[in-house]
Formats: C-alpha cells, sequence, structure tokens
C-alpha cells in the first residue's frame, strides 16, 4: 500500500474513534433517566417483543380505569415522558391515573435482524397494541382502559379496531396527530415504495440523533421545521428528546409507510382496507388533537379519522386544532404536540380532563 494510503487510513481510524468518543460523552451528558414501577417484556403472539412501563399513582384519590400510552414512529415511549416537568404520562399519574407506557417493537433497540424483520405495521397492530391492552386489564383487573395515541400510536389503534380489537377493552380514547392519510413532506420518499422490500433500508435516526444533538439548539433547517415548530421548543428539549426518544425505522415499517405515500389516496389501508372502514362504528367518546403547523400529520388528515368516528351511531368527540387561532402561542408542529414546553399548557391538560370524565360508554 503506497505511504499516503497509510496516511488515509490512519485520519479514518482517528476520525471514527474521535465519533464513538463524540457519541459517548453527549450520549452520557444528555441521558435522563426516569424511573418506573415496574418494566416488563413481553413476548408477543408472533414471537416478536413489547415492553410494559407502569406508573403508579398515589393511593388517595386513585382512579380504577387504566391508561396505555402508545408513541409513534421514529421514537419510543419516552415521548410521552420526556422529562419529570414534560411528561404526559406524570401529568396523568399527578391528576391519580394508573398509568402504563407501551414501548411497540419498533421502539426497542438492539434487536436481532430476525426480529427486525418483523416490525410491520400489521404485525404491531395484530398483536403488540392488542395484546398490551390484554396485559393491563389483566394486571389492573378492570374490564375497559383508556388509550392515548401518539402518531403512529393512533393510527395503529385505528388498525386494530378493524382486526383482533374488541372495541369493548376501551372506555375513550385520545388520539395526538395521529394521520389517517399520510403524505410526504419531503419529495421523493415515495420511491421507498418502488424498492424490492428486502432492499428497504432501516432508517438509523438514533444515530443520526445522538450525532447532532449536541447543537440541536442551534439548527434551524427545513428538515427541523419539518419535524417540530422550533419557537414551540425549549432550550435543550430537543438535544434530550434526539437522545432518549429518538428509535430507528426498521426497513419493513418503512416500507408500509411508503406504500402508503404511493397509494393513489395516501389512506392508511390494511389489505387493501382502508382502516377508517371501522371507525364508524365505534361508540366509545374520543379526543382529537391536531397541530395546526403539522406537516407529518396535517390537521385535515387527523379530521379523517375524526370524521369517520362514530359516524353511523353519533358518537361523542372533539376535534382541537392546537395553533394561535386556538389560543396558543404559536402553532404546533408534530414532535412538539409531545415535547413542546407549552404542551403542559395547551395539550396534557386537554387529555387529563378528557379523560377524567366519569361516564363510560356502552359498546353495544
Amino acid at each position: 500500500m503506497p505511504h499516503w494510503a497509510w496516511w488515509i487510513v490512519g485520519v479514518l481510524i482517528i476520525g471514527l474513534f474521535a465519533w464513538w468518543l463524540h457519541l459517548r460523552f453527549w450520549a452520557k451528558r444528555l441521558t435522563v433517566p426516569m424511573v418506573y414501577e415496574r418494566v416488563v417484556r413481553h413476548t408477543a403472539g408472533d414471537g416478536g417483543h413489547f415492553e410494559l412501563r407502569h406508573l403508579v399513582p398515589n393511593a388517595e384519590g386513585a382512579t380504577s380505569v387504566p391508561i396505555l400510552l402508545v408513541h409513534g414512529v421514529g421514537v419510543n415511549h419516552r415521548s410521552h415522558d420526556a422529562l419529570p416537568d414534560l411528561s404526559l404520562a406524570r401529568a396523568l399519574v399527578a391528576a391519580g391515573r394508573d398509568v402504563w407506557l407501551l414501548t411497540l417493537r419498533s421502539g426497542l433497540t438492539g434487536l436481532p435482524r430476525r426480529e427486525r424483520r418483523g416490525v410491520r405495521f400489521l404485525a404491531m397492530a395484530d398483536h403488540d397494541v392488542p395484546e398490551a391492552i390484554d396485559h393491563v386489564l389483566a394486571a389492573s383487573d378492570a374490564d375497559a382502559l383508556d388509550y392515548v395515541g401518539y402518531s403512529m400510536g393512533g393510527m395503529l389503534l385505528y388498525a386494530a379496531l378493524d382486526r383482533r380489537l374488541d372495541p369493548a377493552k376501551l372506555r375513550r380514547v385520545a388520539v395526538v396527530g395521529s394521520p389517517a392519510r399520510v403524505r410526504s413532506p419531503l419529495p421523493g420518499l415515495a420511491f421507498l415504495a418502488r424498492m424490492p422490500r428486502p432492499l428497504v433500508p432501516t432508517l438509523p435516526l438514533r444515530l443520526a440523533g445522538r450525532s447532532v444533538a449536541f447543537m440541536a439548539d442551534w439548527l434551524d433547517t427545513p428538515l427541523h421545521r419539518i419535524l417540530v415548530n422550533p419557537k414551540n421548543m425549549a432550550k435543550g428539549a430537543s438535544a434530550r428528546a434526539l437522545v432518549n426518544a429518538i428509535a430507528n425505522v426498521p426497513g419493513p415499517l418503512a416500507a408500509d409507510f411508503a406504500e402508503w405515500l404511493a397509494s393513489d389516496d395516501g389512506d392508511v389501508a390494511i389489505e387493501g382496507i382502508s382502516v377508517l372502514d371501522a371507525l364508524a362504528q365505534m361508540t366509545m367518546p374520543a379526543l382529537f388533537l391536531a397541530g395546526a403547523g403539522d406537516r407529518i400529520a396535517p390537521p385535515e388528515a387527523v379530521a379523517r379519522a375524526y370524521e369517520a368516528w362514530g359516524r353511523e351511531v353519533g358518537t361523542p368527540k372533539e376535534f382541537v386544532l392546537l395553533g394561535e387561532d386556538s389560543g396558543a402561542a404559536e402553532d404546533y408542529g408534530h414532535g412538539d404536540l409531545v415535547l413542546g414546553f407549552a404542551a403542559a399548557h395547551d395539550v396534557f391538560p386537554r387529555v387529563v380532563e378528557f379523560l377524567g370524565e366519569p361516564e363510560i360508554a356502552s359498546t353495544s
């Protein structure tokens, strides 16, 4: 090998080592550990895995109906539990609610290659969500629970209700930024749908997020404005979210979303059938929250699920558009619906109040 080539190899090795040190330093500096009553890892019916984390309220004033929080794509359970003072989960616990956080198989790290192949939207709709609900009900000795889905967490509920989930197991539903129609915020993403499924790559969001977390407060690029409204993010919040809450998007799951992007209407569909079809018969009250400036789940895409929900049976429901026109300081984007500094004032209280209503809807 020529002398100059050894220099290049040496520089590359030193660069990679420096990058590794950089990742280690900032991950340690920005990691915010959160304590749970218990963490349980479950094996799903198809052999995949998901995890449940439990937060228990004080006995005095506690409510018997448990709540299950389900995260979105590209994140994990920490999207609902980012910081001690920025946590929908802990806001609900403070209101006396028994809270469980589901970490879907898509939010787990370190999965072997065989399991990564099974990270599909349908697998989570058929197994992770309904089986997590069954576990929470059994552990709580309850007949029904309240469900909160953020982003894909709500989309999975739409699909699960059309397949294996008995609606009678749900008392109330709150969805935050969960579209029923998928539109690409970036041009060209639909090309993934034209690739053979085995070739669709995993999107390494976790590594990318940790690589740039140290300068997150200084970044204001078009890509960042797609993910959040930077004006809604407190100093340091984006950096901590990039380290604690971001997860990779496995190739099979990315391919699922790409197929919807490439379809004629973009509607979320399972085996060619829109997930909206089953929502018309839902009888449990539902709250739909959408960000006025959300480019990942635009208000009209969330409104499609709202309009379909209980349409044929007159179910009580509410649609809230979070933006300046509704009294918020700024129009909400996508990530700031759960991670924005004002979410504790604009979003969390609405969910707490809605789920605090005592009546239980009949599903007969």
